[in-house]
């Protein structure tokens, strides 16, 4: 066995650790076993290659399963014993309150560094950094009734235990937060209020999805007409989010005129700038990672044998915190996303005829998609059935519009009615692929209700996808 195969073979198990662990239930027993197992083939053969592997793969597969279970047991710990009741306290936002119409979400950690979640209203509005006294009633976070949603375990994974609802706050100071981030913060706060003056909504709310992340600053109807058509995608920070950027960037520098090493040095550097813009939550710093990967991978010549870098980055991300692989759906749709890609992008490359951005953009779109489908239906509940003609309709513009919109913005900081002058191009296209995302949302059969489409039919999807790609590739090589 080569050494990649051997490093593919102890991360994969690892993972598989993690994945069993998290959806079942596995005694200390089993992992005690698991253990002494692999030391007794170890002892027993020590000389033989592949034994020895064998026996790293089991300790591996055991560890996953121990670090998962440790995991599992202080989240549940902590929702029983946290405090609950009428308290007052002080504590710091820790993250950037989320907004929609009516209310905002803020996150709090208190001087005996528990994270709390506020409910409030969405005035006054409160900023990272805020040094706030809250006095409330704690709450244990609830599970939705008609639901298989856990939404005690989907906060426990960020250290939030309890909810604080209706509360009296008082902000006492800002600027309490790491200096940099604040900044990082202030800029694309700012950067925002540029956009809203230039780009009237919804056609500013889209694009500050597209460019800085998330479907938050939308309308209910327009998320719905997104969902319905299959391109929730476009405003989701994830790692094929941030791979389209970085192919657009590419091209844009081939197009400049840089050598093909500047080309990818000035795709790393939009991916960092990217993700910064986002303000640089910890989800789009993981995109930005599997979307980085890619893009040494392209580098260096190796996109369909980069998955160990890929693996590599998964089992670092979950060895820190193996709650993401079951309840952080931005870590699953960067990872499936960023493997789609990896393995199906060169395959779909070389069969189809043409060159240039739009065949790359649709391309990626389509390997990502087939990756992240099962996840798209398991927690949204619909399949679009317009989802194919939707994609390839507003994909080719969505590079254009990015790049014209951020453009528009920076030179907005100059002088508004010149950002105004310099967006129109791209007012025009956000109008054109909102049109088009509302009119085929709009049809009555474009898209289908998946009611519990759960983890049996996708192990199953997964299942028979790698079958798949397996066959051809043995095929291929014969």
């Amino acid at each position: 066995m080569t050494k990649s195969k051997i490093f593919f073979a102890l991360s994969f198990f690892f993972l598989l650790g993690v994945f069993l662990a998290s959806f079942f239930q596995i005694e200390k027993y089993i992992i005690l076993v698991l253990a002494v197992s692999a030391i007794i083939i170890f002892v027993i053969n020590y000389k033989n290659r592949k034994a020895v592997v064998a026996s790293a793969a089991i300790l591996f597969l055991a560890l996953g399963v121990w670090r998962t279970n440790i995991s599992f047991e202080a989240a549940r710990n902590n929702l029983a014993g946290s405090k609950i009741g009428p308290v007052e306290f002080m504590g710091i936002v820790t993250k950037e309150p989320e907004t929609d119409e009516k209310y905002q979400k803020v996150i709090i950690e208190d001087n005996a560094k528990n994270k709390i979640l506020i409910n409030s209203d969405i005035y006054p509005q409160y900023q990272y950094g805020d040094e706030l006294k809250v006095k409330c009633d704690l709450q244990e976070p609830k599970n939705f009734e008609d639901s298989n949603f856990d939404y005690q375990m989907y906060l426990a994974k960020d250290g939030i235990y309890r909810i604080c609802n209706k509360p009296q706050i008082t902000a006492i100071a800002s600027n309490k937060g790491n200096k940099f981030y604040t900044a990082i913060l202030a800029a694309k706060n700012k950067f925002e209020e540029k956009i809203s003056a230039i780009f009237p909504d919804p056609e500013g709310a889209y694009l500050k999805g597209l460019i800085l992340g998330g479907g938050k600053r939308m309308t209910k109807d327009l998320n719905d007409a997104f969902s319905k058509t299959g391109t929730t995608h476009t405003v989701a920070v994830s790692g094929y989010n941030v791979t389209i950027v970085a192919a657009f960037l590419m091209w844009l520098g081939i197009a400049l005129g840089l050598w093909r090493q500047q080309v990818f040095s000035f795709a790393l550097i939009g991916i960092v700038l990217f993700v910064l813009m986002t303000g640089a939550p910890s989800s789009a710093v993981r995109a930005g990672i599997m979307g980085g990967l890619v893009i040494w991978a392209m580098k260096e010549g190796r996109l369909a044998n980069s998955t160990n870098a890929i693996i590599l980055a998964a089992a670092i991300m979950l060895a820190i915190n193996p709650l993401l692989l079951r309840y952080d759906a931005g870590f699953q749709l960067s990872f499936l996303a960023t493997l789609g890609i990896v393995w199906l992008y060169p395959l779909f490359e070389k069969k189809i005829w043409g060159s240039g951005i739009l065949k790359e953009t649709i391309l990626l779109s389509v390997a990502a998609q087939i990756f992240v489908l099962p996840i798209l239906l398991n927690s949204f509940e619909k399949l679009s059935i317009v989802s194919p003609l939707a994609n390839l309709l507003i994909l080719p513009a969505i590079p254009y519009i990015m790049l014209g919109g951020f453009a528009a913005g920076i030179a907005g900081f100059i002088f508004v009615p010149l950002g105004t002058l310099m967006g129109f191009i791209p007012y025009l296209l956000l109008k054109i692929e909102l049109f088009t995302v509302a009119w085929l949302g709009n049809l009555p059969w474009a898209a289908l209700e998946i009611k519990n489409f759960g983890w049996v039919y996708m192990i199953i999807y997964y299942a028979g996808l790698l079958a798949l790609l397996y066959f051809y590739q043995r095929k291929r090589f014969r």
